[in-house]
């Protein structure tokens, strides 16, 4: 049975303040009819003391009062890190323009003059609450798409990913994407060379260099695996060409890997050539996992195609499907393609795969000039 009673706890909490009672009577007479719950202050102080033990989400404030006035309140609302988001409406008999002017410098949000119509309180205060409610959305929204994607997006994706409603990462979906699988061949046998922070610092190198080719390609990180990493292209941004994207990425790792051995090769410092797997197909993408522990991955066998590709792959070697290769290359942009030469490799049986697959390896061929 579902129970639609609303808790004290969910109710909006509003703090009136005025050294009035009779207007503190009034006013919360009139709102608890709408549901929220209402606290009242008779002083500056004593609403500051009252924000500070439980922070409100909406503040009615009196201008006129002893001691300490609204527009000074408002300020050491707007000076306390915990306290300054919280929406204040001014409730004032001062109806000259000088007076409203000094409320809104001051940090309120809007002004109702004295004496009021209940009807306009409500309104103006449920249209601050939804207000406040929507900025809040927007910034739990944008934490959990930063926690989340930040270290596995370029900041331009991550930007373009919070422009889209929550709700799209936390489901899984279906989608077609391409998948790509990179680690470092013979890395075991070097593990058991070098020290444990040589081991370190030569995993951080590749890694990094592996990691920046997928994000300016437009890709997620997935996660790291040791000494390689996964990333996927077409989620949690929709891409079209995600299988070329893939493709680019793959290339430019082994670019810019091939770089990466040459240095350690001159300064002495050990290196282990790249093996790359990329396979496109349907997946289901989104979160998984416990309550406690959620992670944004796919799952499909593109996931096990790519990881087994990635597995046969020779070091500097991009090994891939037909239907990847031919998906990547008739979305390349004019010229590229030709950048690219492939060679079948025959038909290759994997473990946990149900049919031969047709394994391809590509190549980016460097431009002439001249």
């Amino acid at each position: 049975m579902t129970n639609n009673t609303v808790t004290p706890r969910e109710l909006p909490d509003i703090l009136i303040v005025d050294d009035k009672p009779a207007n503190l009577k009034l006013l919360s007479g009139m709102l608890k009819e709408q549901h929220y719950k209402i606290r009242a202050a008779v002083s500056g102080k004593l609403a500051l003391e009252a924000a500070n033990s439980a922070p409100p989400d909406l503040i009615l404030l009196d201008i006129n009062m002893p001691e300490m006035d609204g527009y000074q309140v408002c300020r050491r609302f707007k000076e306390d890190e915990k306290l300054k988001d919280i929406p204040v409406i001014f409730l004032s008999a001062l109806s000259e323009t000088t007076d409203k002017v000094s409320a809104f410098e001051a940090g309120g949000v809007d002004y109702i003059t004295k004496p009021f119509r209940i009807e306009e309180v409500r309104a103006r205060v449920e249209t601050h609450l939804t207000l406040k409610a929507a900025k809040e959305y927007l910034k739990e929204k944008n934490r959990f798409l930063e926690y989340t994607f930040s270290r596995f997006v370029s900041p331009d994706v991550l930007e373009e990913l919070k422009k889209k409603p929550v709700d799209d990462f936390l489901k899984m979906e279906r989608r077609e994407v391409t998948v790509l699988f990179a680690d470092l061949r013979g890395f075991t046998s070097l593990a058991g060379q070098i020290s444990p922070e040589e081991l370190q610092e030569t995993i951080n190198s590749a890694l990094e260099g592996m990691a920046g080719c997928v994000q300016e390609a437009g890709g997620m990180i997935d996660k790291f695996l040791g000494d390689g990493l996964m990333a996927v292209f077409g989620a949690p941004l929709r891409q079209e060409d995600h299988a070329w994207r893939a493709l680019k990425a793959a290339a430019g790792m082994q670019r810019t890997h091939s770089l990466w051995m040459a240095r350690r090769a001159a300064q002495g410092k050990p290196a282990r050539p790249l093996g790359i797997g990329l396979a496109a197909g349907p997946v289901v993408v989104g979160n998984y996992g416990t309550p406690s522990r959620m992670e944004y991955t796919a799952l499909g066998q593109a996931v096990n195609l790519a990881s087994r590709l990635c597995g046969a792959a020779e070091g500097g070697e991009i090994l891939t499907t037909l239907f990847t290769r031919d998906k990547a290359l008739d979305c390349a942009p004019a010229g590229s393609r030709k950048l690219f030469s492939s060679l079948s490799k025959g038909k290759t049986h994997f473990k946990n795969i149900q049919k031969p697959v047709e394994v391809i390896s590509v190549a980016q061929e460097e431009p002439s000039h001249g």
